[in-house]
């Protein structure tokens, strides 16, 4: 397994969690049934080292947190951590952070042009955008970890610091 198929699947569980908070009851609220705590006002959070803006209104999942939770992909010890975000009306926010023993990403390393990626800066950071159905993921390399957010096309820019 290389890096991108690590990248994919992380992009996946998104996309499945999306679907799941998608299908839940419209007559309870969203966040209640989750036991989740929206963020009274835009919050900052530290994940590996990064900062990030949780805009108002976001909630983090703490039962499906993954912290420097440690794999090997062929000869290299990759270590991911990922935080989801959910908002009242269902939407979600996932924040992902890679690094690997022994390798420093860059944004030119990171070069996923061929899964539907295109070169984009936001708020001063350069990396690589993807959208589809209002669904945004951007991918862009900090102090030489992969950092990965997906979420609604038009909170992408709210959350990089």
């Amino acid at each position: 397994m290389n890096f991108k198929h690590l990248l994919i699947i992380g992009f996946a569980i998104a996309i499945i969690s999306i679907g799941f908070v998608s299908a839940a009851d419209d007559d309870v609220s969203i966040l209640s049934a989750l036991d989740i705590t929206p963020f009274s006002e835009d919050t900052t959070v530290t994940i590996d080292g990064i900062d990030f803006n949780i805009p108002k209104g976001y909630g983090e999942q703490k039962d499906i947190r993954k912290e420097n939770d440690t794999v090997s992909v062929g000869n290299i010890e990759v270590t991911l951590s990922n935080y989801q975000y959910l908002n009242e009306d269902g939407d979600l926010l996932n924040l992902q952070v890679i690094f690997a023993k022994d390798k420093n990403f860059t944004t030119e390393s990171l070069n996923p042009d061929e899964d539907g990626f295109t070169k984009k800066t936001i708020n001063d950071t350069e990396g690589f955008y993807s959208e589809s159905d209002g669904v945004a993921t951007f991918m862009y390399a900090q102090d030489g970890k992969s950092v990965q957010i997906t979420g609604n096309s038009d909170v992408i820019s709210k959350v990089i610091k």
